[in-house]
């Protein structure tokens, strides 16, 4: 693959691409995989993490634009922007209306539409469809104003039983496993391809072929990276998730050059064995969910899956990472570090240089 030099916002990005394919080959050059993300001013600006369907693209690169300039991006930490309109655009992609919330927390949800899965297969993707459209256009707009001085990101793909999920609903879904199994193991079969219709499309924006690629998680490799999710799966059985879920999940892995299942909740640990069994899967993403204890806390988790071989990504203070440095594989490990000043961020870099 071809080499780059820079990128506006990241200009030891070479660098840093060297600390991110030492880390994807279970290395570790002088320190873990570290991002900083450090404000360069007190009133370092953030940016809306998606929008509608109708919203003018121009306000959220603005905002973007205004978020790169007042932050800096230490270690590997690689500057990108997403575009977006929530959790539930896949379903929407295929004809289920959406709704945006705004509020501390922007989400979006689906209507459902699926009454009758007989009647509604074939899934297929229709790309005169108005939100499928939509996105092409914000990635056109970003990938014009943002060429060259950070990464377009991956999309939000809640795919395989998240999408069933987004165009039926949850309770009607898990009646359906159990009663017309056949059925909801066809639609699962088609939102498989369905899967790399939509990833192929917006990956050719914003250069991914040579820059490589970066989710919201944020992790990068010079491949096809992307977060795998399966949010639905707390709700399910061992049986019925290695039914219908698993095959999905490691086809998706199969697919990408470098992938992260984000696990969310303590109702998903019970998946986590067939999960780690899987084996083009390369890191998981523990999110203990609201109202359970913060991510460190979970050492037993952690240690879990690093002892399975997979990389695992921290989200934490400096003060955090200061604290747990040293517990865990620095070969199978990412820390991922918010700092309220760029001289934080990189006394930070150079302790963990000095400490590992």
């Amino acid at each position: 693959m071809p080499d780059v030099s820079t990128l506006q916002h990241k200009p030891d990005l070479n660098r840093a691409r060297r600390y991110w394919d030492a880390l994807w080959q279970h290395q570790v050059i002088d320190r873990p995989c570290t991002l900083v993300t450090a404000a360069r001013t007190p009133r370092a600006t953030r940016y809306a993490r998606l929008v509608a369907l109708d919203d003018d693209f121009s306000d959220i690169l603005e905002q973007a634009e205004a978020y790169l300039e007042s932050h800096a991006f230490l270690g590997e930490s690689i500057p990108a922007f997403r575009p977006g309109f929530g959790p539930d655009q896949m379903a929407a992609f295929l004809g289920a209306p959406l709704t945006v919330s705004r509020d501390e927390n922007p989400t979006s949800w689906s209507e459902k539409i699926v009454k009758d899965w007989d009647a509604f297969l074939p899934m297929r993707l229709d790309e005169r469809n108005r939100y499928f459209e939509r996105m092409k256009a914000f990635h056109a707009a970003a990938e014009s104003r943002l060429a060259g001085r950070c990464l377009l990101t991956e999309i939000d793909m809640h795919s395989n039983i998240d999408l069933l999920e987004g165009l039926a609903g949850a309770e009607n879904l898990l009646y359906d496993m159990i009663d017309h199994p056949a059925t909801i193991m066809t639609a699962m079969t088609q939102a498989r391809a369905i899967y790399r219709q939509i990833y192929e499309t917006f990956h050719a924006y914003g250069s991914k072929d040579e820059l490589g690629t970066i989710s919201e998680l944020p992790m990068y490799d010079r491949g096809r990276f992307n977060r795998i999710q399966a949010d639905f799966i707390a709700l399910l059985s061992p049986d019925l998730f290695r039914r219908f879920v698993l095959p999905a999940i490691e086809d998706e892995a199969g697919y990408l050059d470098r992938s992260c299942f984000h696990l969310d909740g303590p109702d998903a640990l019970n998946h986590l064995d067939d999960l780690l069994a899987i084996r083009d899967l390369d890191a998981v993403q523990w999110v203990s969910g609201a109202g359970s204890k913060p991510q460190i806390e979970w050492p037993d988790v952690l240690r879990r899956i690093q002892k399975a071989g997979k990389i695992i990504i921290l989200h934490l203070t400096a003060d955090d990472v200061r604290r747990v440095h040293g517990e865990y594989d620095p070969n199978l490990l990412v820390y991922d570090v918010r700092t309220e000043s760029v001289e934080e961020g990189q006394q930070l870099l150079d302790w963990l240089t000095k400490h590992t």
